[in-house]
């Protein structure tokens, strides 16, 4: 088989510098802030009365969730390291809860990510409430009902050229926030 190599590496270069050029046209701009204590999303229906506090962007968000009880934090990922010993032995797909990847990281946050159509779900996802096959914190899965506080910025990732912003390109702008601020959770993105 003959492949023309050097056609491929310019073919790359062109690919890179057009990235390179949407991202220039790109601004990301704190879009909310959310506060939730952990009483707040203790299961569906609590979590109901509370849901109003997520508005809704029709931009791609960046997210970063943030426990504001650093005295607690050492108790929480106890608690997580048991629930995941036992998680770890039930039946994927059938029992077995898709947690976020344990990072052992030194942070007050617990994870970064991005939403590109449902925040809300996203972020009812991490609280515990909705989904276990989704990877997600699932947090009031494993507490054990402590009581701690949250925060979650929300950034919107804006395209000053109202071009469609791909989702490589949000994941390219999350890599950025996830390196900075080695989240506890979560994975770096798959770029």
């Amino acid at each position: 088989m003959k492949i023309d190599s050097e056609h491929i590496v310019k073919q790359s270069e062109e690919f890179a510098l057009n990235i390179a050029k949407q991202i220039s046209k790109i601004a990301v701009r704190p879009f909310c802030e959310i506060s939730f204590h952990s009483s707040e999303y203790r299961d569906r229906k609590t979590l109901s009365n509370y849901l109003h506090k997520i508005p809704k962007s029709d931009n791609p968000l960046i997210y970063i969730i943030q426990i504001k009880s650093p005295k607690i934090l050492s108790t929480l990922i106890d608690y997580f390291e048991d629930y995941q010993s036992a998680n770890k032995l039930k039946v994927k797909n059938k029992d077995r809860v898709n947690l976020s990847r344990y990072n052992k990281t030194s942070s007050d946050i617990l994870y970064v990510g991005s939403s590109t159509t449902d925040f809300k779900t996203r972020i009812k996802n991490h609280l515990g409430t909705e989904g276990n096959r989704v990877y997600s914190l699932h947090l009031c899965k494993w507490d054990n009902c402590l009581e701690y506080d949250l925060n979650i910025f929300a950034y919107e990732v804006i395209s000053e050229s109202n071009e469609i912003i791909e989702r490589f390109i949000v994941e390219i702008l999350e890599q950025q926030f996830w390196d900075k601020l080695s989240p506890i959770f979560g994975k770096r993105s798959g770029l």
